[in-house]
């Protein structure tokens, strides 16, 4: 059986304190931050050493601002030419089972403010922790600040896909999940299993 279909959120344009998110690598996952309002965006990046430095950009200009491995970036440098889709919150378990993962979710959202207010803290802060992509990424940022709690639905979806297939995808399915738990204790989870 193979991942539900996407079914896209409404088109509209963001509004601040929205977490939003786009495909990269042609699907192979997507990119999340939060939107902050002013065209900027601020997001898990991952330590610079990484990913290289931020290009030169007129629309960030001096707004834009990068503190480790967050960083608040205008949106047309967030999506790097990719198409903006917003998270939904809140939604019924029917249609959670049914979208793709890492596109939505059942908890409810705080409110926009208080979404700002973590976002914008964690990036004065550089108060994450370094990005990790199983146990601390960008979907896990920005959907603590919508809900105060860390998860990563499409990280999730990649884990059970490796269980689904048997005996030793279930081994290396233990492995990864016992190593990300002690790597990362309790703070944060991979899922809502």
């Amino acid at each position: 059986m193979g991942q539900p279909q996407s079914k896209p959120s409404k088109p509209r344009f963001p509004q601040p304190g929205d977490h939003i998110y786009c495909e990269r690598k042609g699907g192979l996952y997507d990119h999340h931050g939060i939107y902050v309002g002013d065209d900027m965006v601020i997001h898990l990046r991952g330590a610079a050493k990484k990913l290289g430095e931020l290009p030169a950009c007129h629309k960030c200009g001096d707004k834009r601002v990068e503190n480790g491995e967050i960083a608040k970036v205008c949106i047309d440098c967030f999506l790097d030419g990719a198409t903006l889709q917003i998270f939904d919150y809140g939604v019924p378990l029917l249609e959670f089972i049914a979208r793709k993962r890492g596109t939505c979710c059942q908890r409810d959202s705080k409110p926009p403010h208080e979404v700002i207010s973590t976002a914008t803290d964690l990036l004065e802060r550089n108060g994450f922790g370094p990005c990790d992509m199983l146990t601390n990424n960008c979907e896990h940022f920005a959907v603590y600040c919508k809900t105060g709690s860390a998860a990563s639905y499409q990280i999730a979806h990649h884990i059970e896909g490796v269980i689904a297939t048997g005996p030793a995808g279930m081994l290396a399915g233990a492995t990864v999940a016992v190593a990300c738990g002690v790597s990362k204790g309790v703070r944060k989870t991979s899922s809502s299993w």
